[in-house]
């Protein structure tokens, strides 16, 4: 193997170890994220169930955000279509 290989096959090694290491401080922060998003979710649920708030009304307030958040953002828009979707489908209360 020559020098240029192996400064190649090091260089690889080391963004693949600098990738890992990264990869593991950031997992556990996007677990903690996911789920506040479920005790959120759940919350929102309970308030629904108990008539407190109507799901349509959350409905309307996830499509307000999605109208009102830059284009670019897709992790938030994303949240507040899982969020509309899910409340736009649900059925009324009694």
């Amino acid at each position: 193997m020559n020098d240029q290989a192996m400064t190649d096959q090091l260089r690889k090694a080391l963004a693949q170890a600098a990738g890992d290491a990264a990869q593991a401080k950031v997992m556990p922060v996007v677990r903690m994220i996911a789920a506040q998003q479920l005790v959120v979710m759940d919350l929102m649920q309970m308030l629904v169930d108990a008539g407190v708030v109507e799901a349509d009304v959350i409905a309307a307030r996830m499509r307000h955000h999605i109208e009102h958040t830059d284009t670019k953002d897709m992790a938030a828009r994303t949240l507040f279509e899982q969020v509309r979707s899910r409340f736009a489908s649900a059925p009324k209360s009694p």
